[in-house]
């Protein structure tokens, strides 16, 4: 499947179109600099990092690699979710979320890590080990300063608010005319197949299972359409944060050219998914139509 021209060719075409938004995406926090510098910073840094895990899924996708792929878009997708909570915000409550992801989480994050590199310490087998995980420990002063500043009833509220499902219920509610978020929640089913997929659950091996066993035919259209997801995906995430970031700052740039090419790249994906939708009207008691 990996040598098929259409699907290599919807991969081609989601780069070209992904490229022209970064370009715009980078001019964006270039202005922003002088506006709001903290704001910028965050940024550059979060998109750096979505564009290294978009090159990644890009290159797995042409080796056919889907489930690897779908491993990789889960953190794409809560570098994007978060990019957006930081965006949607006012600029002092904006300021006060970058904060609390690049501060205040990761000081919670530094008492847990902290605590895994002990036990790694204490079951280390070689001296190297042991000087490496070692230094992943707090030393005593920091760790009581860290936890008094960070009982657990301190951490719960703040990691419930960062996390995905409560910042995607935030984003839903967004809905004005330089930014539509409305439909945010949609992404639930592509964060929840990727969490399974990571943690190797059982429905990570009935969804690898329920694919290798069905018909030829149908495993051809249904990778069809899930390589079309993949390819595609990516590609709108970035264009909503370039969005967000637009509205962020008060832009009246509506993108229109880069949201046609958008929409006219989403087309082409399009038919891969109605594609295999029409294939299973015989599994579903309601049916899909033509």
């Amino acid at each position: 499947m990996k040598d098929n021209p259409g699907m290599l060719h919807l991969v081609h075409k989601s780069m070209a179109v992904y490229s022209s938004i970064r370009d715009a995406f980078t001019e964006t926090i270039e202005t922003t600099r002088a506006i709001d510098p903290i704001y910028a910073s965050f940024a550059g840094v979060q998109m750096h990092y979505y564009s290294s895990r978009c090159q990644s899924i890009t290159i797995l996708l042409q080796e056919w690699k889907l489930w690897d792929c779908d491993i990789l878009m889960r953190s794409a997708i809560e570098c994007a979710t978060r990019f957006l909570f930081v965006s949607v915000a006012k600029e002092q409550e904006r300021h006060q979320r970058i904060h609390e992801y690049a501060v205040l989480l990761n000081e919670i994050e530094n008492i847990q890590r902290s605590e895994k590199a002990k036990v790694a310490t204490a079951n280390a087998s070689c001296a190297n080990s042991k000087m490496l995980f070692g230094g992943a420990i707090l030393d005593a002063a920091k760790e009581a300063e860290l936890r008094e500043k960070w009982p657990g009833s301190r951490r719960r509220p703040l990691k419930h608010k960062w996390s995905f499902s409560e910042i995607a219920r935030v984003l839903e509610k967004i809905s004005e005319p330089g930014l539509n978020l409305s439909s945010f929640g949609s992404l639930l089913h592509s964060y929840g197949l990727s969490s399974h997929l990571i943690h190797a659950d059982q429905t990570a091996m009935d969804l690898m299972y329920d694919r290798a066993s069905r018909d030829k035919e149908e495993i051809i259209l249904l990778e069809r359409a899930h390589f079309a997801r993949l390819a595609v995906e990516q590609t709108e995430l970035i264009f909503l944060c370039w969005r967000a970031m637009e509205y962020a700052i008060g832009s009246t740039n509506k993108g229109e050219p880069l949201a046609r090419s958008l929409l006219a790249l989403w087309n082409d994906a399009k038919k891969y998914h109605l594609e295999f939708a029409r294939s299973q009207t015989h599994r579903y008691e309601d049916g899909l139509g033509a």
